[in-house]
């Protein structure tokens, strides 16, 4: 990887330095007029006495012009285009571009001292331009679909970036995200089993989930009563259920073994001169692991549904289980033969409450969650 990021700098510093030295001769000669007189400008800039810079750009400014015309003129013939008028913008944009650039170099002012500005030419086919775009839009939102709705959206905003405000292209963006936009309910979950327990709590997080990581602004995700207040017909319907949710038995069970530990001060003995010594030696217990389990389980369905032939698009079926454990301690012998866990295990004398239904369907869900979004995000990735 530090390999080729290496690689990736050098090739980039090398495209940069290639382009601070053009003379814009090679742009020329492909027939690329613009970026000729650009990287001409650009190049006497820093080089004000580069004849090949000056050379490049005397050919290719007068060629720009006449190139420019001659587009203009083929595609105003063109009615059959759609996006002529965009077309001929981007070229008065262009060449107006070149004059401010020349403007401001003094050496290239040498070359081409009187640049044209077509102003009044941009001013026109700005106009052209916005209302070809709007007319495009239209006609797509008036096809009815969700593709033709979202290529209005794109249309409408390519209005707005030629004239900010046009018309009623405010509005009109609304309303072509509207019909663009994929409405899915997400239905409210059920659980079916013997206990009384609420999913709420995993419907708030996969709604959180399709607001954070589906980040598409084609998708709005509703509640029913959301889809119902606003009279949103949806398009889709998710539909969760968690079935056969159970709760297995209380299991207990005991262990006992024998812990040792060496060189434990066991006492002292004195020698016959009366100096005291420590005696060391192994020290021994029987220590008795009590442990409980609980177990609980069930599977989780989901279903993509197509609201208007209730067809299910997809379908999958998640199972996981969850186990809570908790375990105490009890010894005979020497506690100094136990260690800080053992002996911490042995201070209590029995085990904590088990979690009622509720708080382990809450940690069942954990790593369902996990799977669900991974298949929800697999399905509207291409949406």
């Amino acid at each position: 990887m530090k390999l080729l990021n290496v690689i990736s700098t050098v090739a980039i510093a090398s495209v940069l330095l290639v382009a601070c030295k053009s003379t814009g001769q090679k742009a020329l000669s492909k027939g690329d007029y613009y970026t000729a007189c650009l990287q001409a400008i650009n190049k006497l800039r820093s080089s004000p006495d580069n004849t090949k810079a000056a050379d490049a750009l005397a050919q290719a400014y007068p060629l720009a012009v006449d190139y420019t015309q001659r587009e203009v003129d083929r595609l105003l013939a063109s009615p059959s285009n759609n996006n002529r008028f965009r077309i001929i913008l981007d070229l008065y944009l262009n060449m107006n571009n070149i004059a401010v650039q020349l403007s401001r170099c003094p050496a290239a002012l040498q070359v081409i001292p009187h640049a044209d500005y077509y102003n009044s030419q941009l001013e026109s086919a700005r106009n052209m331009a916005a209302e070809e775009s709007y007319q495009i839009a239209e006609n797509h939102l008036r096809l009815g679909t969700r593709q033709a709705a979202r290529e209005a959206y794109l249309q409408y905003q390519q209005v707005n970036s030629i004239i900010p405000g046009y018309k009623d292209v405010a509005d009109k963006l609304q309303e072509a995200k509207w019909q663009a936009t994929l409405k899915v309910v997400l239905e409210q979950i059920p659980v079916e089993g013997q206990y009384k327990i609420s999913a709420d709590f995993f419907q708030t997080k996969v709604f959180e989930y399709f607001s954070t990581s589906i980040r598409n602004e084609f998708i709005r995700v509703f509640s029913p009563s959301e889809a119902e207040n606003s009279q949103v017909q949806p398009d889709q319907l998710i539909r969760l259920r968690f079935l056969d949710f159970t709760v297995g038995q209380l299991r207990e069970s005991k262990h006992t073994r024998e812990v040792t530990r060496d060189s434990v001060a066991t006492g002292t003995y004195k020698d016959a001169k009366g100096e005291e010594y420590t005696v060391y030696g192994t020290v021994k217990a029987a220590l008795t692991t009590h442990s409980v389990e609980l177990s609980s389980g069930g599977i989780l369905e989901a279903s993509i549904i197509n609201y208007a032939s209730n067809t299910v698009l997809s379908q999958q079926r998640f199972p996981g289980t969850y186990v809570w454990s908790d375990s105490w301690a009890s010894f005979n012998g020497d506690e100094r033969a136990l260690s800080s866990r053992e002996l911490n295990m042995c201070k209590r004398s029995e085990p904590s409450p088990s979690p009622p239904p509720q708080e382990l369907f809450v940690q069942f869900t954990v790593p369902i969650y996990a799977d669900l979004t991974r298949f929800i995000q697999s399905y509207y990735r291409n949406y």
